[in-house]
């Protein structure tokens, strides 16, 4: 600390790289692209490894390794790379959002209650971002509400199937990884509350 003021060190750099490195490989080789008429949509794991980055790494790391780990994906696909920067915006939503309830007040996403609570808001959060930014897309190129809820219908069930699959796998792989990440010196340097 500096002047009261806490620094981003190596390890946090290194920390928020290797989990980007995680969102991105679970996203790009654990998929099912569904094409739909206002675009493409996936069902796929990488949702659940945005949620661990949360549970893990807290708030801004976990924010920012969902972000660039999706947004790196986007931008290896010319259909998405156009909005890469809207899907880092709302993966570090989703995942600061998670991390920052895991970590309130010193849990340090070490409880299961706690976390379940801290992915399902954050799940959904995404869910409703994305539902909400297709909607809104198709309505800006002349569609009304209805048609645009209903040519929206795959993306909707999608990302509702993604939310679902993302809590499970978060709060599966959570605990064990936790109790592994914990017991590495690096821990304690990224996390000064690790035990």
């Amino acid at each position: 600390m500096e002047n009261g003021k806490k620094r981003i060190s190596l390890y946090d750099i290194v920390a928020i790289g290797l989990m980007a490195a995680f969102v991105f490989i679970a996203t790009f080789f654990f998929k099912i692209k569904i094409p739909t008429p206002g675009g493409s949509t996936m069902v796929k794991l990488g949702n659940g490894i945005c949620l661990l980055c949360g549970t893990l790494l807290g708030g801004w790391r976990g924010g920012l390794a969902a972000g660039f780990g999706c947004a790196l994906f986007d931008l290896t696909d010319p259909e998405y790379a156009p909005t890469a920067y809207i899907t880092f915006i709302r993966y570090f939503i989703m995942a600061g959002l998670c991390g920052l309830i895991a970590h309130w007040h010193g849990a340090a996403g070490r409880r299961t209650g706690r976390n379940l609570a801290a992915c399902i808001t954050g799940a959904f959060t995404y869910s409703a971002l994305y539902i909400g930014e297709k909607i809104v897309g198709m309505m800006l190129v002349g569609s009304a509400f209805v048609p645009a809820v209903i040519g929206s219908a795959a993306s909707i069930i999608s990302s509702l199937i993604n939310a679902v699959v993302g809590v499970v796998v978060a709060m599966l792989l959570t605990p064990a990884l936790r109790r592994a990440f914990q017991s590495t010196s690096f821990a304690r340097r990224v996390d000064p509350g690790a035990r």
